[in-house]
């Protein structure tokens, strides 16, 4: 393999287990092709890891080994291996997890979801595009699903030059003609669209979240803000909530949250409304509503530092709409899925949000993403959700 030589102060973050390398860490090239591998080394000569490589990307290499290894049909199929056994040691009450979070399982840029026998994947980095058909050997050796769908339609794929495309049934279309497949998750059933819905389908980083909320709120009347297909507000609904409203300006998503509420029998627990969440919490507010239980559960609302500024002003402002919409002693639920946000920038951001509401709070929990979304100590960037739950005085 040819060398990548990377300056003085990367050589410190790669020895402690990081595995990008940014551009501006780069010294020296080589030579190399978009796409092909090569072994990372200091400027002193020491071996750091085995990296595919992208000359166009900010994120110019990633590192897939610590050993000089080529990336080979057997590595990935080993990877997926190992990934798979520690998803059956976490004894997930769901037929619906994630077997594979790409740096986290060793191949940055690898996502591979399960939905019962449907297995959807995500291919991010121009390295694995290149390995695509040893990847879909290895879900099929080690998965053996009755079908398979990729999704091309990530904007990451946009920064390695990949380009989006839309999703496709790559084996067992006459399994899920419609790409809907009906799945458990804590006892609770969630029809999922592999082919139109959000990420691959459905948001299985925050089920572990949905049950602890779940509990906080029999007898509560709940706001379920971005409700998406209606995962927190089913939840709450079948836990015993008085009454639940839930808000998404997504009709399509608002189509299957009903359908779904429809699955579990509470459909006439919940009242779902189109509309647009900023927008709602002000007609809330004008309207002197109050709830014991908001949550605030958005879509990312930055994919760069570019635009974090922007983001926090956004993520302040329903924070402290929903602040204001909470009754004393109310329970707030408010989460942030962009690594760019860091724990303490999205604290002082809900510590703003209640003193310009001029109420107090008490955290009572910090979560993160469900246990099948592990996350390296060394790589902060793959801990990218964050849920509070915390008590409005």
């Amino acid at each position: 393999m040819k060398k990548l030589t990377v300056k003085k102060e990367a050589e410190r973050k790669l020895k402690k287990g990081y595995l990008w390398v940014h551009r501006n860490w780069v010294r020296n090239l080589d030579g190399i092709k978009p796409g092909e591998e090569a072994e990372v080394y200091s400027e002193r000569g020491v071996f750091l890891g085995s990296a595919y490589v992208n000359p166009d990307s900010l994120i110019t290499a990633r590192i897939y080994s610590h050993s000089r290894e080529p990336l080979t049909r057997e590595l990935i199929k080993r990877r997926l291996e190992d990934a798979f056994s520690l998803r059956k040691k976490l004894n997930i009450n769901s037929d619906a997890f994630r077997i594979f979070y790409s740096e986290s399982d060793g191949l940055p840029g690898l996502i591979i979801d399960k939905y019962r026998d449907v297995v959807v994947f995500q291919i991010l980095t121009l390295g694995l595009e290149l390995k695509r058909e040893f990847i879909l050997q290895a879900i099929e050796e080690v998965l053996s699903p009755q079908a398979i769908v990729e999704r091309k339609d990530a904007s990451g794929r946009i920064l390695e030059g990949l380009g989006k495309e839309e999703p496709s049934i790559v084996k067992g279309a006459h399994i899920i003609p419609e790409g809907k497949v009906v799945v458990s998750e804590n006892g609770i059933l969630f029809e999922v669209d592999v082919l139109k819905g959000h990420k691959t389908g459905h948001y299985l980083d925050q089920r572990e979240n949905r049950k602890r909320v779940a509990e906080l709120c029999r007898g509560f009347s709940v706001l379920d803000c971005f409700c998406n297909t209606g995962g927190f507000s089913i939840y709450c609904a079948k836990e015993g909530a008085k009454d639940v409203i839930a808000i998404d300006i997504s009709s399509y998503m608002l189509e299957l949250a009903l359908k779904n509420a429809e699955l579990n029998g509470v459909d006439n627990a919940i009242t779902f409304v189109k509309g647009n969440v900023f927008d709602e919490l002000r007609n809330l507010e004008k309207r002197g509503k109050k709830f014991d239980m908001v949550i605030l559960d958005p879509p990312s609302f930055t994919k760069s530092k570019k635009t974090l500024k922007n983001a926090l002003k956004g993520y302040k402002e329903i924070n402290l709409r929903g602040i204001k919409l909470l009754k004393r002693g109310g329970i707030l639920v408010t989460a942030s899925c962009s690594h760019h946000v860091v724990l303490d920038v999205f604290l002082e951001t809900i510590t703003s949000a209640l003193k310009d509401a001029k109420r107090e709070g008490k955290i009572l929990e910090i979560r993160f993403q469900a246990p099948d979304h592990p996350f390296l100590a060394q790589m902060p960037e793959t801990l990218y959700l964050k849920l509070v739950i915390m008590e409005i005085l």
